[in-house]
């Protein structure tokens, strides 16, 4: 209710809004001053070489001439001053002067001027000009009033035209603004993706790589050597694999193709069998395939359980593994929980902070939470989506 008085006084505002104009570019400044300094030069020529009698409208005429370098910088002074010399010209009998000078500021008034300042400005003109002919101003003849009308149409016309250009080239510019930030914004989510794609598949490889040759520098049986050889070996291909697709997906929209889906049944699987290797072990409660689970929220789940056991590998102690997941009519929640390592038996392997990140922002886009910390000894990571 407290917005409809004011809308009223909203339509006034924008039809009286300043700035209806575009500002002067450099090259028109630039050359407005450039004419500007021409005519005061003449001016001040026939300063100097005018008679004693004469002095007074060379002066006035220098002066006039002068007054267009404010549209550079104050339309509104310029226009002020404009239309006082107008006044002024009356008593110094240099009425004919002063009304070409106010029929060429009028292309000024429209390029650089707002419009209450462009409607005062005509109405200054106008009346000028009525009452330089009612008076029968001396060398201001109907004839001549009427050139100076055809004179500010013109000028009027190319201020105009100007103004249409400029703004013109305006949009332009900020259209090619648009489409640069557009550019970049859709480079910066390509890199995004393959930066996703490299830590969130290949990255687990390597680490799967990483924690198995280190199982075979220990004295282990033929089997256990044997089994960890193979994973070496399947790590080692997923990751080339996984390589190879992302590269050709980074050569352009002709070769683009979706990345297959890992679900969160075969994402445990495949943890299963690497945590063995290693001396660990996974305890799953629940439905890993319950299918009320969306296919996009069971592949962000897949993602997540990848690398959290990642970190566990990193990170985490050689004990058991819970994996906890829960579907209701309106939810589904997974929590990891491992044991932390002691210092002692920790494999140090780097790690930038970059997996909680990604796994927090994956939850986020999917309308979920996602909450990791240390509790009681154990490293826990829960998520939770809703299925609605």
């Amino acid at each position: 209710m407290s917005s409809e008085p004011s809308r009223p006084a909203h339509r006034i505002a924008r039809l009286l809004r300043l700035g209806a104009s575009t500002p002067l570019v450099t090259a028109e400044r630039l050359t407005l001053l450039a004419l500007t300094s021409a005519g005061v030069v003449i001016s001040l020529v026939l300063v100097i070489v005018s008679p004693a009698d004469d002095l007074v409208s060379s002066i006035f005429q220098l002066a006039l001439t002068a007054v267009f370098a404010l549209f550079a910088w104050s339309p509104f002074l310029a226009v002020v001053m404009l239309l006082s010399a107008m006044c002024v010209s009356f008593a110094v009998a240099n009425e004919g002067a002063a009304v070409v000078a106010l029929a060429v500021a009028m292309g000024c008034v429209v390029r650089t001027g707002t419009r209450p300042l462009l409607v005062a400005f005509v109405g200054g003109f106008l009346l000028s000009g009525a009452a330089a002919a009612t008076f029968a101003v001396p060398g201001l003849t109907l004839t001549n009033v009427a050139a100076a009308l055809v004179v500010a149409t013109v000028s009027g016309a190319v201020g105009y035209l100007l103004t249409v250009g400029s703004a013109r080239e305006r949009r332009l510019q900020e259209s090619l603004r648009a489409q640069h930030l557009a550019e970049q914004e859709a480079a910066f989510a390509e890199r995004q993706r393959i930066a996703d794609e490299l830590h969130d598949v290949i990255a687990h490889d390597l680490t799967v790589i990483a924690m198995y040759t280190r199982v075979l520098e220990q004295p282990i049986d033929e089997e256990l050597r044997e089994q960890s050889q193979q994973t070496i070996r399947d790590a080692a291909h997923k990751a080339l694999g996984d390589l190879r697709r992302v590269v050709e997906q980074a050569k352009g929209p002709a070769v683009l193709a979706e990345a297959p889906r890992e679900s969160l049944a075969d994402a445990l699987e495949s943890a299963r069998s690497e945590l063995h290797g290693v001396g660990a072990t996974l305890l799953l409660d629940g439905n890993a395939a319950d299918p009320r689970v969306p296919r996009v929220i069971d592949a962000a789940l897949a993602r997540i359980a990848r690398e959290s056991i990642t970190n566990v590998l990193k990170h985490g102690g050689r004990e058991a593994v819970e994996i906890t997941v829960r579907v209701t009519s309106g939810t589904v929640r997974m929590s990891v929980r491992s044991p932390l390592a002691t210092k002692a038996a920790r494999d140090v392997l780097p790690s930038g902070g970059y997996g909680i990140m990604r796994m927090t922002a994956r939850a986020h886009q999917l309308g979920g939470e996602l909450t990791v910390g240390s509790v009681h000894k154990a490293w826990v990571l829960e998520v939770q989506f809703p299925l609605v």
